[in-house]
């Protein structure tokens, strides 16, 4: 059996030995891109070389992102947070291998089991149970938008506690004072801080009584998902005077409600003015356009690649790195 050679690598890719040979010896004169068609393809052929591993090195140069299955066709947010995470990841000289798991039957990917990584970034909610079990093949993981207070790991996370206090606090410049909340709570730890922000807001304010403060939490979410726009526009019938604005938890959550003001027969922001939270691609194109919080994703992807470069690289100590949101006025609550 022939042993396969840099010119057959050539060959396939159609390019020079000289070019494989750079990018076999992690040498600079070939592109990110190209090194790593040439380290995968020496892999797939069988390409050995006693002073070369190009395991090892693919190894090095590896990265993978595990996404929750939830968030699979979320392109919106997860999904273009991946996209700005490769292209960061490229400029570092790594490559994104996506791995996508369930809460409920969780399996640790082929590619980390086998080792074939050198770090793991987590984008959703994971489990206590779920971090040891990968801890017992690399040490470099970071958590992005969800962290488990009681563990000592990195966490890029979005200061959502500010998030929501901005957001009442940005109504109430507007001339609002009877301001409600609307999301499910119980389904997020990051809705959960949010509304506990818009509380604080409207009690710094306002000093109201537990029971004056209006918000929906109960079904929400349910309802979003299944764009169950007349759940939300019953329940809304359910109070006897309506409030000037709603924070809503996200901009799914604004979109819907909105949906259901108007199926009433309120205009936004003429009679009720509304906030969201994510800037979602869809929130600019609306009509009446969505006023919304959001941490740039871009940021979020430079900041979580440097941060696992240097979990690779350096003697570091876990660390949180907490974003603070801005808000972006359109429309719906002018």
């Amino acid at each position: 059996m022939s042993k396969t050679t840099m010119k057959d690598i050539a060959e396939k890719l159609n390019i020079s030995i000289n070019a494989v040979s750079l990018a076999l010896n992690d040498k600079e004169g070939v592109s990110q891109e190209l090194r790593m068609q040439v380290l995968e393809l020496a892999v797939t052929m069988g390409y050995s070389q006693k002073k070369l591993n190009a395991k090892s090195i693919l190894k090095n140069k590896t990265i993978c992102v595990m996404i929750e299955n939830k968030k699979k066709n979320d392109k919106y947010y997860y999904l273009d947070i991946l996209q700005n995470l490769k292209k960061e990841a490229n400029i570092f000289g790594y490559r994104i291998l996506e791995e996508y798991y369930s809460l409920d039957h969780f399996i640790i990917p082929q590619c980390i089991s086998e080792q074939h990584i050198a770090g793991i970034i987590i984008l959703g909610k994971i489990s206590q149970e779920m971090i040891y079990q990968l801890k017992l093949y690399t040490q470099h993981i970071l958590c992005v938008n969800h962290s488990i207070p009681y563990m000592n790991i990195n966490y890029i996370i979005t200061n959502d506690f500010l998030g929501g206090y901005l957001s009442c606090a940005h109504l109430i410049k507007q001339g609002c004072r009877n301001i409600g909340f609307i999301g499910d709570i119980e389904k997020s730890s990051n809705f959960k801080q949010r509304f506990y922000g818009y509380r604080q807001c409207m009690i710094n304010h306002f000093h109201p009584k537990k029971y004056e403060l209006i918000y929906l939490t109960k079904g929400i979410e349910q309802a979003v998902l299944n764009n169950d726009y007349q759940y939300i526009q019953k329940m809304l019938l359910t109070y006897r005077k309506m409030p000037e604005a709603f924070v809503c938890v996200n901009d799914r959550n604004a979109a819907i409600v909105i949906k259901a003001l108007q199926y009433n027969g309120y205009k936004v922001p003429q009679n009720i003015k509304i906030i969201g939270f994510d800037n979602m691609e869809f929130s600019s194109h609306m009509t009446p356009s969505l006023s919304t919080l959001e941490v740039n994703r871009q940021i979020i992807a430079k900041k979580s690649i440097k941060r696992i470069h240097e979990m690779i690289h350096e003697n570091t100590i876990p660390e949180t790195i907490m974003l603070s949101p801005y808000i972006i006025e359109r429309q719906s609550t002018q």
